[in-house]
C-alpha cells in the first residue's frame, strides 16, 4: 500500500539514490602510468601473446601447415633501427606511436604479433660523438681504440633510448632487439655481401663519388640533401680551338673562310675549381651550332643559347655562320690554364639544349656523366683532390703548385671562395674568362655535416644494379603503399640508379672483406674463397680483430691455406660498408626468427607484413632494403608487403623541428606540458595527438593542437568514469540478453555497431585521425547528449533490481567494452585503468564467462551482441527520435520551465499508432507522458506540435507545463502533493510496503 510520505528538506533523500562510484580517477597519473598500468598494457600483453603463439606453433609439426598458420595468423611489423645517438624527440614518437597503434590494432583482430625493435649503430655521427667526448684528446688513436669509443657510445645510446621508447607505452619485448653492431647481425650481412658478390655485382672501381669533404668519406645518393639556394659562383670559359682545328673548321663552314681570328668553344661551367681537371668538350650532334663573332674572337655555342647567356659589359655577339653538332667532330682545343697537350671534342648524349651553352666541360675524375663519356673515348680519369677537398700539389702541373697553396701554407680547399677567386683570375689572365656571376640553384650536402659536398674520383666499392633494377621494381608490384603517393617514389628512386657505392672510409663499421698487396694497395685479393674464410675468420675472433694492425703473424688467420705461403704480401683492407646497407640488410633478423624461433624451414613471402618510417627513407631504408633482399636473393620479392611513411615534425609555426633553432620538442615536454608547447597530455595525450593528426603530410604540435587533445582526452576519461561508476551499483549482476532490452537500449548497440564497423574500415586504411573523429562525435552525441542524459534518472532513482536498470547497466558494459576495443590501440594506458576497475562481477558474471578477460582488452576483439539487422534497428527507431525532436522543440518554446521533469507531454495518435508511454518519458524525461488516442486538444499554456512519421502519418504531441508537484527524490513533477515522494521513489524507499 502507497501511504503519503512527506518531507520538506531538499537533501533529505540523497543517501538513498545510487549515485555513481568509482576510484577510477578524474586524471591520469604519470607515476602510476610508469609504475604500474605500462607494464600491465605493453610488457605483460606482449609477453602472453607471444607466449601462447610459441605454444600453438609448438603443437604444429607439418611445415606446410606451420607455414599456412604464421601466414593466417601472425603479423610482422619490422621496426626501421633509429640511430643510436642523443635522446628520442617528437619524431621518434611520431614514428613509434604509429606503429604500436597498428600493432595493437592486428592483436586486437585476434592475430599475433611480432615486433622487435632495432639501432643503427654504425656510422659517422656514432664515431665522432665518442671522439668529441675525449674533450679534444684525440691523438693518433688506432681502429681499434675508435670502435671501443664508439661502440661504449651506442650501447649507451640504446639503453637510454630503450626507456624513453618504453615510456611512450610501446607493446613489445624490451629484452629482444637487434642491433647493427651485434656480431650475428654483422655475420648475416657479410652472407647478404658473398652472394651479392657471387652473383657478379660488387666491383671495385676508380669513379667520381659524391664526398664529404668534413666527414672525409664517400657518401651514396641516399645521404645526400638538396639545398635549393646554394650559391655557386658560374662562369662561361674560352677554350681556343688548334690551329689545325681552326683551319678545318674553316674548310667546313664557307662563311668563316678568310676569317682571320681565333676560334674558342665557349663552356660553362658552376664548378670552376674542375678546369685544371678538363680533359674534354663536350657536344651534341644531334644539334646546332652558331659561330659569333664577339670582339676580336669567334666563340661556337648551341644555337638557341645566344639570347639567354650573360656577356657582361660586352654586347650581344653578331652570328657569322651555323653548322650542325655533327661539323664538329674531331675538332680539338687546348686549355691555356693547364699549358698541356690538346683535347678532343665529343659527342655526348648527356648534352642537351636549354641550359648552359651546349658546350660541356668534361671531367671524367669529377663527374658521372664525364666519367662514361671518359672511359668509352679513354680519357684520363684525373681527380687531383684529397679527402679533405684540397688541391693535391703534387699532382698539379708545375707552373700552379705555388698558386693552389693559400696563406696558411696548406693546399687550397676547391670550395673556399678564395679558391674561386684564383681560379677566375688565372682565367682572366690567359683570355678565357668570358663572364661569371652568382648562380643559385640546388646542389647535394651531406647529410651528416650539412656541408656542400664535391664530386671526386676515389677507388670503391660498387654494386652493380644496372641488371637487378627490374627485379626490384617487379617486387613493388604487390606492395601496399600508403599513401600511395609512395609507389611512383620508390619506383623512381630504384630507377634512376645504377650503381651503389658501399664502401666508406671509416673504422666504425662492417669491413668489406678484401685484401690489398701491401706493395701495391689498389691490386686486390677477394673471390668467393677469401671471402668465405674472412667470414668464419671474423665468426671465430670477431669483427674488431680484422681493425687491428696488419702483421705477417695475424695475416696467417685471415688467408684460406692456399694463400697462407703469402701472407706477408698482404694486408687487410681499411674501408666499411655503407650503413644504409646495414640497416637495409635487417629483414635478415626476421629470416633467424622464422628459422630459429619458429621452426620454419621454408619462409613465408613478403617476410614482413609493413615496414613504416618516414617519407625519407624512399630513397633511404626502404630502396636498400628491397635493393640487398632482391640482389642477394635473386628474387623479384621485397621484404615487405606494405609500406607506410609518415612527414616531418614541425612547431606550431610549421618550422621543422632542429636542434640548431632550438624548436625541438622532446615526449617528457608533451607528457609534462610546457606553455611553447602546451598543457600537460601524459603519454595517452602524446598517442592522441599522434593519432589525430594526418600523419602522412608534415605534423605540427604547438599549444593550439595540445589543448585541443587535453579536451578530448579529459572527455574521455570522463566518459569511462561515468560507465565505471554506474556499473558498481550492481548484485551478482548477469547481461541480459540482447532481446530483452528497450528498444532504446537496441537502438544505442545498433549505433555502436555502425561505429565498430566504420573504425575498422579506418584502422585497415590507416586513417587513425578519423577513429578519433568518429569516437568523439558518437561521445558527444550518442551518449552525452542522448543516451547517458536519459538513462541517468533510472540509474540513480530506480531500485538495485529494477529491470530498466540492468537494461541501462547490460547497455553500458557494451559501451565500454566497444570504446575500449576501439579505442585500445590509441590510449592504451586509459584502457588498461578502466579495466582495472571494472567491478569484478562484471567479469565473472558476463556472457565473457566462457572466454575469460585475463591480462588486458587489448588481446580481445570486440565479441559483445553480435546482430546483423543493426541498420533496421536504427531505422526503425526514427520515428521516435522525431517523437524527441518534436519535443524539444516545444519545450524550447515554453515559459517558466527550466527542466523537462517539471512538464506534462501528451502524444496524440490514431488508432493503430504503437508508442510505449513509458519509453517516451525516458526519451523526453518528462515529469509525466501520456498516450492519447485520438484527435489533440490543445491546453491554454501547452505548446502543439504536429509530427510526420516516416511512413507520412501525422501525429500530435502537447508540452505543458505540469500542474503536479516535484517529488523531494527525483525532483519530477510527478508527485501528488508537495513534499510527497513519486510512486517509484516511494517503493524504493520503502521496498516492500
Amino acid at each position: 500500500m502507497w501511504v503519503v510520505t512527506r518531507c520538506y528538506s531538499k537533501h533529505a533523500y540523497q543517501k538513498t539514490l545510487l549515485l555513481p562510484k568509482t576510484k577510477f580517477a578524474k586524471r591520469s597519473s604519470l607515476q602510476k602510468t610508469f609504475g604500474e598500468l605500462i607494464s600491465q598494457s605493453s610488457d605483460e600483453v606482449y609477453k602472453r601473446q607471444y607466449e601462447e603463439l610459441l605454444k600453438k606453433l609448438s603443437a604444429i609439426t607439418d611445415q606446410d601447415e606451420k607455414l599456412s598458420f604464421i601466414k593466417n595468423n601472425v603479423f610482422v611489423l619490422h621496426d626501421g633501427p633509429p640511430y643510436a645517438n642523443g635522446d628520442i624527440h617528437f619524431g621518434h614518437s611520431l614514428n613509434k606511436i604509429l606503429k604500436d597503434i597498428i600493432n595493437r590494432y592486428h592483436l586486437m583482430q585476434g592475430k599475433y604479433v611480432y615486433y622487435k625493435l632495432g639501432w643503427d649503430c654504425h656510422g659517422l655521427p656514432i664515431e665522432l660523438k665518442a671522439l668529441r667526448e675525449l674533450n679534444g684528446q684525440v691523438g693518433d688513436l688506432s681502429p681499434t681504440k675508435v670502435r671501443s669509443l664508439a661502440s661504449k657510445h651506442a650501447s649507451q645510446a640504446v639503453k637510454k633510448q630503450k626507456k624513453q621508447f618504453w615510456e611512450l607505452g610501446v607493446l613489445a619485448n624490451w629484452d629482444d632487439f637487434y642491433c647493427t653492431n651485434e656480431k650475428q647481425y654483422e655475420l648475416d650481412q657479410l652472407r647478404v655481401l658473398q652472394k651479392m658478390f657471387e652473383r657478379g655485382l660488387i666491383k671495385r672501381q676508380r669513379k667520381p663519388v659524391y664526398w664529404g669533404t668534413e666527414t672525409y668519406t664517400a657518401l651514396a645518393e641516399g645521404e645526400l640533401e638538396y639545398k635549393e639556394d646554394h650559391k655557386s659562383t658560374a662562369v662561361y670559359v674560352k677554350f681556343p680551338l688548334t690551329k689545325a682545328s681552326c683551319e678545318l673548321l674553316q674548310t667546313r663552314l664557307e662563311k668563316l673562310s678568310g676569317v682571320n681570328k681565333p676560334i674558342k668553344c665557349l663552356a660553362w661551367t658552376t664548378t670552376p675549381w674542375t678546369l685544371f681537371s678538363n680533359r674534354a668538350i663536350c657536344f651534341n650532334e644531334n644539334m646546332y651550332y652558331t659561330a659569333v663573332e664577339a670582339e676580336n674572337e669567334i666563340l661556337l655555342i648551341e644555337s638557341s643559347a645566344i639570347d639567354r647567356l650573360t656577356w657582361g659589359d660586352s654586347k650581344t655577339p653578331t652570328a657569322v655562320a651555323e653548322l650542325s653538332g655533327a661539323e664538329l667532330a674531331g675538332l680539338q682545343y687546348t686549355n691555356p690554364l693547364v699549358s698541356d697537350e690538346t683535347r678532343p671534342l665529343l659527342h655526348g648524349n648527356h648534352v642537351v639544349s636549354g641550359t648552359g651553352t651546349g658546350m660541356v666541360h668534361t671531367c671524367p675524375g669529377h663527374g658521372q656523366d664525364d666519367y662514361v663519356v671518359g672511359i668509352a673515348n679513354n680519357l684520363e680519369v684525373y681527380s687531383p683532390v684529397d679527402h679533405e677537398g684540397r688541391y693535391i700539389i703534387e699532382e698539379m702541373p708545375q707552373h700552379l703548385r705555388t698558386i693552389l697553396v693559400g696563406e696558411d701554407g696548406k693546399p687550397r680547399k676547391v670550395l673556399d671562395a678564395g679558391t674561386t677567386t684564383t681560379v677566375l683570375s688565372l682565367l682572366q689572365e690567359k683570355d678565357m674568362l668570358q663572364s661569371s656571376y652568382d648562380h643559385t640553384h640546388s646542389y647535394p650536402y651531406d647529410w651528416r655535416s650539412k656541408k656542400p659536398i664535391i664530386v671526386r674520383s676515389t677507388p670503391q666499392w660498387f654494386a652493380c644494379l644496372e641488371d637487378v633494377k627490374k627485379q626490384a621494381l617487379e617486387s613493388l608490384e604487390t606492395v601496399r603503399f600508403y599513401p600511395s603517393r609512395g609507389r611512383n617514389r620508390l619506383s623512381a628512386f630504384i630507377k634512376s640508379r645504377s650503381e651503389w657505392c658501399i664502401s666508406r672510409q671509416r673504422s666504425w663499421g662492417v669491413p668489406i672483406p678484401v685484401l690489398h698487396k701491401k706493395d701495391n694497395p689498389d691490386e686486390v685479393l677477394i673471390n668467393e674463397e677469401t671471402i668465405e674464410h674472412i667470414i668464419k675468420t671474423i665468426e671465430a675472433k670477431g669483427t674488431d680483430a680484422w681493425f687491428a694492425p696488419s702483421t705477417e703473424e695475424n695475416m696467417q688467420y685471415w688467408l684460406p691455406e692456399n694463400y697462407k705461403k703469402d701472407a706477408h704480401k698482404y694486408m687487410r683492407g681499411k674501408d666499411t660498408v655503407d650503413v644504409w646497407f646495414d640497416s637495409g640488410s635487417s629483414w635478415n633478423s626476421i629470416v633467424r626468427w622464422y628459422k630459429e624461433e619458429l621452426g620454419l624451414e621454408k619462409l613465408p613471402e613478403p617476410l614482413c607484413n609493413l615496414y613504416l618510417e618516414g617519407s625519407d627513407q624512399h630513397r633511404g631504408w626502404f630502396q636498400s632494403s628491397v635493393l640487398t633482399k632482391v640482389c642477394s636473393t635473386g628474387t623479384s620479392k621485397a621484404p615487405f608487403g606494405s609500406v607506410v611513411t609518415h612527414g616531418f615534425t614541425l612547431d606550431e609555426n610549421g618550422i621543422k623541428m632542429s636542434k640548431s633553432i632550438g624548436n625541438v620538442i622532446t615526449p617528457s615536454d608533451i607528457f609534462t606540458g610546457k606553455p611553447n608547447i602546451g598543457p600537460s597530455l601524459g603519454i595517452d595525450g602524446l598517442r592522441l595527438l599522434v593519432a589525430q593528426s594526418d600523419f602522412t603530410s608534415d605534423v605540427a604540435v604547438g599549444p593550439t593542437v595540445s589543448t585541443h587533445v587535453a579536451d578530448a582526452l579529459k572527455n574521455f576519461r570522463l566518459t569511462f568514469r561515468f560507465l565505471l561508476g554506474n556499473l558498481q551499483n550492481s548484485q551478482d549482476f548477469v547481461l541480459l540478453p540482447f532481446d530483452q532490452l528497450r528498444p532504446v537500449d537496441r537502438y544505442v548497440l545498433a549505433k555502436l555497431k555502425e561505429l565498430s564497423i566504420e573504425t575498422n574500415k579506418c584502422y585497415q586504411n590507416f586513417n587513425f585521425a578519423k577513429v578519433s573523429t568518429l569516437v568523439q562525435y558518437n561521445m558527444n552525441n550518442l551518449l552525452s547528449a542522448f543516451y547517458f542524459d536519459i538513462a541517468k534518472d533510472s540509474l540513480y532513482s530506480d531500485s538495485l533490481t529494477s529491470i530498466k536498470r540492468r537494461q541501462i547497466q547490460t547497455t553500458f558494459f557494451h559501451i565500454l567494452e566497444v570504446y575500449r576495443t576501439i579505442l585500445g590501440p590509441i590510449i592504451p594506458i586509459m584502457i588498461q585503468e578502466v579495466f582495472n576497475h571494472l567491478p569484478t562481477g562484471w567479469l565473472q558474471n558476463s556472457i565473457y564467462s566462457q572466454k575469460p578477460i585475463d591480462y588486458c582488452p587489448m588481446t580481445r576483439s570486440y565479441s559483445g551482441v553480435d546482430f546483423s539487422n543493426h541498420e533496421s534497428i536504427v531505422s526503425e527507431f526514427q520515428n521516435k527520435l522525431l517523437v524527441l525532436q518534436s519535443f524539444k522543440k516545444a519545450f524550447g518554446a515554453l515559459s517558466d520551465v527550466t527542466k523537462p521533469g517539471q512538464v506534462k507531454t501528451t502524444l496524440y495518435c490514431n488508432q493503430g499508432e504503437q508508442f510505449d508511454p513509458e519509453e517516451l518519458a525516458d526519451l523526453t524525461q518528462s515529469g509525466e507522458f501520456n498516450i492519447i488516442q485520438g484527435e489533440a486538444s490543445l491546453s491554454a499554456n501547452g505548446i502543439l506540435d504536429v509530427i510526420t512519421l516516416n511512413d507520412g502519418n501525422k501525429i500530435s504531441l502537447l508540452v505543458e507545463a505540469s500542474a503536479k508537484s516535484s517529488c523531494p527524490r527525483c525532483w519530477k513533477h510527478n508527485s501528488e502533493s508537495e513534499g510527497q515522494l513519486c510512486r517509484r521513489c516511494y517503493a524504493v524507499v520503502n521496498p516492500g510496503t
